[in-house]
């Protein structure tokens, strides 16, 4: 992976950060940029083929360190619900991503001037001065580009000193060795997406596998972190029911359902113009040419389909005694 070429804005060609990626990467040619938008949004790209070719960009965010909370995901309780993208598009490659849809290439931008958004994230705390709840770059998979740039040990410090800030880092990644250098905290939730072993096969490539995050998770409560586990998107198949009652199973014989702070729930749901951008660069995944209903420019199941499969799921989670499940509606 990024084997071939880095695009670095010149912005940061100096940073120590720039020069740490060079070295583990060695790539044999570099080109600097003005701007990583350059190559993001290159237009007429044909985005399955470049993803073949995956290339990373090194850059600055000059504005925009945080967003409002997004309707298409969960609060869990908190009144006051941020995101930030720290990163930009995915090493994995599930089919039922919005990324897709959102950038003209699946090339990846790590934002470099972490200390900014850190900086804007405490002045947001100053500025609202009551918990806030903020979501670390729903855009990317950070625990998987750990090995590049080390976002998540510098937010979970950050966090162990902002008692007003709550964290979450959501990841389908197993590799979690950034744990031996941080402390938990209260305030730091490490998020689980989990999906039945054929749903990873069919629509979840490049990701490990759920024996792969099931170890994952051990990891993360031996490290005495909190962990939310993600039925997120449940993806509706034949034999749903018999798939996803022996996935609960499989799960709950590996991890203590007591030492789960939360359950998460939604099923699929995607930006409507995002899954026309999909449809259009050639995607053929059948999850694309579903008989979806749209709703508020939102694609998801029928309101029926959907309130069964969430009916269902929580009614699994309950023989676990499960007690916090936050459901996207």
């Amino acid at each position: 992976m990024f084997k071939h070429i880095i695009y670095i804005e010149k912005d940061v060609e100096k940073y120590t950060s720039t020069q740490n990626i060079i070295q583990k990467l060695q790539p044999p040619h570099i080109e600097i940029i003005d701007h990583y938008k350059e190559v993001l949004n290159q237009p007429n790209s044909n985005w399955l083929f470049n993803k073949a070719y995956q290339k990373i960009i090194l850059a600055k965010r000059k504005d925009e360190f945080y967003y409002n909370g997004s309707a298409l995901t969960h609060s869990i309780g908190f009144k006051h619900f941020y995101y930030n993208t720290l990163a930009l598009n995915c090493l994995y490659h599930c089919e039922y991503c919005y990324l897709q849809g959102m950038y003209n290439t699946p090339h990846i931008v790590l934002f470099l001037n972490n200390n900014d958004f850190l900086s804007a994230t405490k002045q947001l705390i100053k500025k609202i001065n009551d918990k806030i709840y903020l979501a670390l770059s729903y855009d990317t998979d950070l625990p998987a580009l750990e090995k590049y740039y080390p976002y998540c040990q510098e937010w979970i410090d950050f966090a162990n000193k902002q008692k007003l800030l709550n964290i979450e880092i959501r990841t389908k990644s197993n590799q979690l060795s950034f744990l031996n250098h941080c402390r938990p905290s209260d305030n730091v939730l490490l998020s689980f997406t989990l999906s039945p072993d054929i749903i990873q096969q069919l629509y979840e490539p490049f990701t490990p596998s759920l024996t792969q995050r099931l170890n994952a998770i051990k990891t993360a409560l031996n490290n005495n972190f909190n962990v939310m586990l993600c039925f997120d998107p449940l993806i509706h198949i034949q034999n749903f029911q018999d798939i996803y009652s022996d996935f609960f199973e499989k799960i709950f014989k590996e991890i203590n359902p007591s030492s789960i702070k939360a359950t998460s729930v939604g099923t699929f749901r995607m930006n409507n113009e995002f899954l026309k951008r999909i449809r259009k660069n050639g995607n053929t995944s059948d999850l694309y040419f579903y008989q979806y209903e749209v709703k508020n420019k939102i694609v998801t199941y029928p309101e029926s389909l959907k309130n069964d499969l969430i009916i269902f799921v929580k009614k699994e989670l309950s023989k676990y005694n499960i007690q916090n499940i936050f459901v996207y509606e």
